[in-house]
């Protein structure tokens, strides 16, 4: 049993993973605290699931009890958090992107080294059923040699339509580093990693603020070339609107030299129909999996299937592209 502490609600996502955490039968959820934005929403987790509930993640971090942390405060204070939380020992679940600059992702990880404490940041798609036996098929050969990856890597609702919750901070570049691109591919860049087994080589993208008018981007489209021929081409963001049934979607065509993997949806679902149509997911393995991936780490003493390097090197890409829709330019990836 690893007992957890969720430091923050500012990201939305600490919903979902308090509720797994809970239900996990390895894990154990004993504290919250309530830094940043939705502070209120963290006390109100910490009493419906009947943990200790601290105003400030120092407080938290001094409880012995906790062993491990979910951080899902604003991307800014990524770096301060996590570092607080290796210097104390604590295992870091940390919320995507890893940070805002790659300097700053590298002292987090150099941190949790130095501790030897477990380091993850939890990208969900690696962890869905049909993309794993996507990925199975593409190991064993069953399409030939793979060649060419289109996916939709997420098209959400933009946060801000969320009700009830306060996600101001996504729209701030200096708090969240950029919009809906940066919140979303990231998903999608570890999810081409993990097919091509490869490493990124140079990407050429368009990112922008085109549906919204909101202060940052909302969607993109990034060209990604891999060391090993493959082309991805991916597109992520805020792109479904209030209307659309999906409050999440994820898409990959995936080509190879003997075949074509289609992925529609990576969730089960049905459809509702009333005043509006809306699709239900009835299962969500991705962050359970994500979950019980990192309690295994921590109790079997292995590294976690996400490592501190690979989110670096997903930032990596990230900013290669924001560079390259700055730029008009193709942009090498720096590792």
């Amino acid at each position: 049993m690893v007992k957890f502490g969720i430091i923050s609600y500012a990201h939305p996502h600490a919903l979902r993973y308090a509720a797994t955490i809970k239900a996990s039968r390895r894990a154990k959820l004993v504290a919250i605290s309530g830094d940043g934005a939705n502070a209120n929403v963290a006390r109100m987790e910490a009493r419906k699931y009947g943990a200790r509930f601290y105003k400030n993640y120092e407080d938290l971090l001094r409880d012995e009890d906790v062993e491990a942390v979910y951080i899902a405060i604003e991307t800014y204070r990524h770096k301060e958090v996590a570092i607080r939380a290796a210097e104390e020992g604590k295992h870091i679940l940390l919320e995507k992107p890893i940070a805002l600059t790659l300097e700053d992702g590298r002292e987090i990880v150099k941190a949790a080294e130095k501790a030897g404490v477990k380091l993850m940041v939890p990208f969900n798609p690696r962890f869905t059923v049909p993309l794993r036996k996507a990925k199975e098929m593409v190991d064993t050969g069953e399409i030939g040699e793979l060649e060419y990856i289109y996916t939709i890597s997420e098209y959400v609702r933009p946060p801000m339509f969320l009700e009830g919750i306060d996600t101001s901070w996504f729209i701030d570049e200096r708090k969240s580093g950029g919009g809906g691109f940066m919140d979303t591919a990231p998903h999608g860049i570890d999810s081409l990693f993990w097919l091509t087994n490869s490493e990124p080589v140079k990407v050429f993208a368009d990112i922008g603020a085109k549906i919204w008018g909101f202060p940052v981007d909302d969607i993109g489209t990034a060209l990604i070339e891999f060391k090993n021929g493959v082309v991805a081409l991916l597109t992520a963001g805020w792109a479904n609107p209030k209307g659309y049934p999906y409050g999440l979607e994820i898409k990959y065509y995936i080509v190879g030299s003997e075949g074509f993997l289609d992925v529609r949806t990576a969730y089960p679902d049905f459809t509702v129909y009333q005043d509006k149509t809306e699709k239900i997911y009835w299962e969500r393995p991705d962050v359970s999996g994500i979950v019980e991936s990192f309690v295994d780490a921590i109790i079997r003493d292995e590294k976690p299937p996400i490592t501190g390097e690979d989110a670096l090197k997903n930032l990596a890409v990230v900013l290669a592209a924001y560079e390259s829709s700055r730029t008009g330019r193709a942009v090498k990836v720096e590792l």
